[in-house]
């Protein structure tokens, strides 16, 4: 999966990169059986707090038949589960990061994310980057595979092409009711002509700049839309804020090695 000097180029000017078949079927399902395992109580001890509910079940404004489709997402189930969390490690998605970041690389931040049928749930156009207090920033990245197929109809992944060069950008929190807690976005973005919704099939991921604005919609159709993210870092990214608000981040070295005075 090393990637061509084209495609590094494409990163550089577009902020982002579409990798086509990263996961193999049965690396797929394997992800989706743990997790609707852990949606039907299957939980690690310890582990409660990994599971978010969305913001209309949380309410308890409803509650749906199938307890996983009323989910948000699960926070780091990397730390609480050994399948999870050799995802990060997984070599297809390492060597594309390796052709982004340089040869020393640190993973944080794994989430599994839901857009389930029928949850009128959106995430509103937003930088990474905003919430990192480490850098530079040209060193972070974002990877989203998904484990279904994902376009916009379903709540796939909508970016705006070379919006990474643009610095960082004000967000302020959304006053739409349908917007989970702790979610920011940037205004006016929803009207940039060049933004793109991007297409991809199970196992296929993006890998986009810390600083690329992106979104996902609301799922309008009957099948879910799951996916798998992790955050990467070169090894020489240094802190910009102090120890206790790096620490819930968690890196970990995935490849090569760390440096004094960096992260990790």
């Amino acid at each position: 999966m090393k990637l061509s000097d084209a495609e590094r180029r494409q990163y550089e000017v577009e902020g982002y990169l579409i990798a086509r078949g990263l996961l193999a079927e049965a690396e797929i399902e394997r992800y989706k059986t743990r997790a609707r395992q852990f949606a039907l109580g299957e939980i690690p001890p310890g582990a409660e707090k990994m599971v978010v509910r969305d913001v209309r079940v949380a309410r308890g404004e409803f509650t749906p038949e199938d307890p996983e489709k009323g989910l948000w997402k699960y926070l780091h189930p990397d730390r609480h589960d050994p399948l999870f969390r050799g995802f990060a490690e997984t070599p297809a998605i390492l060597d594309v990061v390796e052709s982004l970041l340089g040869p020393d690389v640190l993973a944080f931040l794994t989430m599994f994310i839901y857009k389930p049928p029928g949850v009128d749930a959106v995430h509103h156009y937003h930088q990474d980057a905003f919430y990192f207090p480490f850098g530079p920033h040209d060193q972070v990245l974002g990877s989203w595979v998904t484990l279904d197929p994902a376009e916009a109809a379903n709540g796939g992944l909508w970016v705006i092409p070379g919006s990474h060069r643009w610095g960082l950008k004000p967000h302020v929190v959304p006053k739409a009711e349908r917007v989970n807690a702790g979610i920011f976005g940037v205004e006016g973005a929803d009207e940039d002509p060049n933004q793109v919704a991007l297409r991809l099939s199970p196992g296929d991921g993006v890998f986009f700049h810390s600083r690329l604005l992106h979104k996902t919609g609301a799922n309008v159709t009957d099948r879910h839309r799951r996916v798998l993210t992790v955050h990467y870092a070169s090894a020489r990214c240094a802190p910009e804020a102090p120890p206790d608000k790096l620490k819930p981040y968690e890196f970990r070295r995935v490849r090569g090695r760390t440096y004094p005075g960096c992260l990790g």
